[in-house]
This record gives structure tokens, C-alpha cells and sequence, in this order.
């Protein structure tokens, strides 16, 4: 790996390699920027809560993660670098501690007039990504991106085309599978009032001889009726437009996926093919916005492997259409996409009839393809400001939640469950400000009914203080011995573009959910120390 990175430090510096001279740019000056991110955490037992018997707790105690990104731009190259450090982290396996350090992702590209070459690691989609999307998020530990080589051409002022392949990154190694893709979309107008965005795309994933030998002996194992040929290629197609009319903006998307293995709710693999039609629907104007969703999905699960599961190997993204809650109760049950099956409608309205007034009003629903519920949310606010002094929004959220599925627990109650909510921010001067929550979410199943308290002050730029309790202020006793207290005590120092934060923090397990991935999280106890730059 250094030495892909010399080649490429050398291909910058001294080399007109698509110019077929030989020139130095050492003298040259050109950009440098990066940024850094640090997450350490220290850990104190607490049996109560269930932060106990891991590693972490046993004997480990602390866990660092460490990304630090170097890009450099000079004569029409842009380069870039990632060092990546986990020590002890449970990141990738909630109970466990993962060590590794290394080069996690490298990067080089030329523009060359309408064509951009770039080789390594890279993220990028087709569409919405219903095909293909290789994205990273932190906060849920997954890094899909594609270690290989990517092509972009701009055929004219209308039209682009790119093409790509490559394997999907694997911690610091790849996943064997090979994926390749091609993708063209368009960008114009008809007449003054009409543009269109339409575009097509398409993917295919050859599975390795290894994974092909684990699915083999896995099928071997079924009975003779179960049993089915697998394939090596799987194919995936769509086709997707935005229409834009004055205030109206229609999406719609449909993608299809031919035959190959797939692990069933029976845990067993099946051949089968899949589709997903997505659409959207947004008319805004001052005062007045309304967007409705729909997507049905049926067997549209793209890995680089059937062998993986949970977030590995995903190669896709399926759009949750769900409300993307923020605060601590709503935020506690997320509907995560159901690659197998499901079927969402999602609706919301915000309206302002004067300044410094709205109302949000959301309704989501999602079923499965045999119209067994799995979610519903209604959820509505009220938000008020008056001048730039004091802005109040007070609300309500009630879900419906089926545990049984969503969190894997054979047999437990649907969750049905209450929040109202009070939110409110005060300024006392331009630099100094007042936030304080006050959340309920009132339920009979799961952990049983909890109570939230948060006040957050602020003195701007610099520094942000902040202490809230979350208390299961009626437990299930089902699942719970004793009612818990789960404090948090948060401090944030920022210095130009450097910010330091510190929080002692207890911390009830749960799943963190972003558009509809969801990573689970065990219960913590104990300290995290965080530190973000750029430069």
C-alpha cells in the first residue's frame, strides 16, 4: 500500500502523464485539505443498565476510532488519502473489540477535458441507489465504498455518462466479488415551464468461487425439493426521472433485479428475482409545502454475497419513507427497510400562515406484502418564534412498532406508544442562548414508559454546555428489574475550525437508524471524548 502511495505522489509531482512529457511540478503550488475525526471511549460496568459482561467492560476499558483524510490538488490531479485506527472498537461488532490500523482509503483523479478518470476507493450511486450506492456512515460503521476504477464523460451540455468497477471495500482488504456498473442521465428543458432529469442504470455483481462453494454446501443441506442451481451474475436495472412543473417536482423510479440466491425469512437461501417501484410527489410554495411517498419493495436484497448479513457487504440503498426523528424518544423506534418485502406510503404537510408560525403534520405506514403492519407514525408540531428572541414548539408522536420483526425478538408484543413533546430555545444575547426538552413517551410493551429532561446553553462560538436524564419512569417488569436513570453530562469547546467535546454519559441499548439502516447498540456506561477538524 506505501508503495501505491508513492506511485501516486510521483505521478503528481513529477509527471505530465497524459500530456506525454515529462515535466517537474515541484515548484508548483498547489492545495492541500484534510480533516480529522477522533472517538475514544472509556468504560465503567454498570450490570443495571446491562453495560456489563463484554470485553470492553471485563478488562478492556477504553476504544479509540481515528480517521484522518489528506486531499491534495495540483495541475489538474486531485489526490486523496485516509489513515483509519481502531483500537479495542466495538463499531462493527456491538459486543465485541475490533484492532486494525492502516490505509483505509486512497484516491486519484484527472480530468482530461469531457473525461474524469478516477482510481482507488470512491463513492457514488446510480439513481437513488436502489441498484447500487456506495456511501459511508460513521455513526452506523459502515464504509461501502468501491475499491476499483471509475469513468464520468459529459457527452454535451444535456448528457453525462459513467461507467465503473471495482470491489467493495472490506474494513482495510476487499470483498471478493467483482461489481461493475453504468449509469446515463440526462439534464434539459421543454419550453420554459417543464425540465426533466431522467436517467437509466445498470449493475451486475459476479460472485467469487469461495462464496460460490459456501452457498453450495449450504444448498447441498436443504431437502431435495429446497434445492436450486445458483448463479454467479446477478443483474439489476432501472430507470428514473424528476419532472419539475412551476411548484410541482415528481420523482419516480423503477428497478428491477434478475434471479440469484437469497437468505428467506425461513433462513433458508431461494432463488428468486425482485423489484422496487419508488415515487414522490412535492408542491411548495411561500407558506405551504406537501409531499406524498410511496415504494413497494419485494426481494430486492443486492450483497456482495448471500453468505453476508446485517450491514455487511450491502450494495444498495433502499429509502426508508419514514419522519427522520432527532429527539431522544421519538428517535428511540425506527422502521429499518425490509429488502424482502414491504410496502411504505408516507405523507407531510408543513404550513406557515404567518411569520414566525408553522405547523408539521407527517404520517408514515409501512406493511408488509401481505399487509401485516410493521409501522405507523403520526406525528404533528407546532412551532412559534417570537422575533429572534424566544422560539417554542411543542408536539406529538404516536407510533406503532413491531418489535417481533424490526428488532428480531420472536413472540414480543407490538410496541404501541404516546410521546408528546415541548422544545424551546431562548436568547439572551446574539452570543448567548437558552435550550431546554421535555419529552414522555408513554408504552406498556418493551422497556415500558420513560421521561426526558435536557437543558443546553450555549455561548457562541466557542463554547456548549448540556445535561439531560432519560428515566423509565414505568417499566415493563417483563423486561426490566428496576426503573433506571440514564444521565448525560455533555461540555463542547470549539477554537476556529477544531471542536473538542466530553460527556459522561449512560445510555439504555436501542438502534441507531439513519434512513432506514439501523445498527444495533448495546447499553454504555462511561465517558466519550471527541475531537473533529478541518484545515
Amino acid at each position: 500500500m506505501k508503495k501505491i502511495i508513492l506511485v501516486m505522489l510521483s505521478i503528481l509531482i513529477c509527471s505530465d502523464f497524459f500530456g506525454g512529457g515529462s515535466k517537474c511540478y515541484a515548484q508548483q503550488p498547489g492545495q492541500l485539505a484534510g480533516d480529522l475525526q477522533v472517538n475514544s471511549y472509556f468504560f465503567m460496568r454498570d450490570s443495571t443498565i446491562g453495560a456489563s459482561n463484554t470485553p470492553l467492560y471485563d478488562n478492556l476499558l477504553s476504544s479509540d476510532e481515528v480517521w484522518l483524510n489528506v486531499n491534495y490538488s495540483i495541475m489538474g490531479f486531485n489526490a486523496g488519502v485516509r489513515g483509519e485506527f481502531f483500537h479495542n472498537s466495538n463499531l462493527f461488532d456491538p459486543k465485541g473489540a475490533y484492532s486494525d490500523q492502516g490505509i483505509g482509503m486512497w484516491y486519484l483523479t484527472k480530468e482530461i477535458k469531457n473525461l474524469t478518470i478516477t482510481g482507488g476507493y470512491f463513492y457514488d450511486q446510480i439513481g437513488s441507489g436502489i441498484i447500487f450506492r456506495a456511501y459511508e456512515d460513521r455513526g452506523l460503521g459502515v464504509d461501502y465504498a468501491l475499491f476499483g476504477l471509475k469513468l464520468d464523460y459529459k457527452i454535451n451540455d444535456h448528457w453525462k455518462l459513467k461507467g465503473f468497477t471495482g470491489r467493495q471495500k472490506n474494513h482495510f482488504d476487499t470483498y471478493k466479488p467483482d461489481v461493475k456498473g453504468i449509469n446515463l442521465e440526462g439534464d434539459f428543458s421543454a419550453g420554459k415551464k417543464f425540465h426533466f432529469a431522467p436517467g437509466i442504470g445498470y449493475m451486475n455483481r459476479t460472485i467469487s468461487q469461495e462464496d460460490m462453494n459456501l452457498m453450495v454446501n449450504s444448498i447441498n443441506g436443504y431437502a431435495l425439493s429446497q434445492r436450486f442451481c445458483p448463479r454467479y451474475n446477478v443483474y439489476a436495472m432501472t430507470a428514473y426521472n424528476t419532472l419539475t412543473f412551476e411548484n410541482l417536482t415528481w420523482y419516480a423510479e423503477y428497478a428491477y433485479k434478475t434471479h440469484e440466491a437469497e437468505v428467506a425469512d425461513s433462513g433458508r437461501m431461494e432463488d428468486k428475482d425482485g423489484s422496487v417501484a419508488y415515487t414522490s410527489l412535492t408542491y411548495s410554495r411561500k407558506g405551504f409545502g406537501v409531499t406524498g411517498q410511496y415504494k413497494r419493495t419485494e426481494d430486492f436484497v443486492l450483497r456482495t454475497s448471500p453468505n453476508e448479513s446485517l450491514l455487511n457487504g450491502v450494495l444498495n440503498y433502499i429509502p426508508a419513507l419514514t419522519r427522520q426523528n432527532t429527539m431522544r424518544l421519538l428517535a428511540r423506534y425506527n422502521a429499518a427497510t425490509q429488502y424482502l418485502g414491504e410496502q411504505a406510503y408516507e405523507g407531510d404537510v408543513v404550513f406557515s400562515p404567518k411569520k414566525g408560525l408553522t405547523f408539521t403534520l407527517n404520517y408514515s405506514k409501512v406493511d408488509k406484502l401481505d399487509n401485516t403492519n410493521l409501522w405507523q407514525e403520526i406525528y404533528g408540531d407546532v412551532e412559534y418564534s417570537k422575533g429572534k428572541t424566544f422560539r417554542p414548539q411543542v408536539g406529538l408522536q404516536s407510533i406503532t412498532y413491531n418489535q417481533e420483526v424490526y428488532q428480531n425478538e420472536p413472540g414480543v408484543p407490538v410496541v404501541k406508544a404516546l410521546a408528546p413533546f415541548f422544545e424551546a430555545t431562548y436568547k439572551f444575547t446574539k452570543k448567548k442562548s437558552l435550550r431546554w426538552e421535555l419529552q414522555y413517551l408513554s408504552t406498556k410493551q418493551d422497556y415500558g414508559s420513560w421521561a426526558f429532561a435536557l437543558i443546553e446553553f450555549n455561548i457562541a462560538p466557542k463554547f456548549s454546555f448540556s445535561a439531560s436524564d432519560m428515566y423509565n419512569i414505568s417499566p415493563n417488569y417483563e423486561k426490566v428489574s428496576q426503573k433506571n436513570h440514564y444521565y448525560n453530562f455533555f461540555f463542547g469547546y470549539t477554537q476556529g475550525t477544531t471542536r473538542f467535546t466530553i460527556s459522561y454519559v449512560k445510555q439504555v441499548e436501542g438502534y441507531n437508524c439513519t434512513g432506514g439502516v439501523c445498527r444495533y447498540e448495546p447499553a454504555f456506561s462511561g465517558v466519550k471524548l471527541g475531537i473533529t477538524s478541518s484545515f
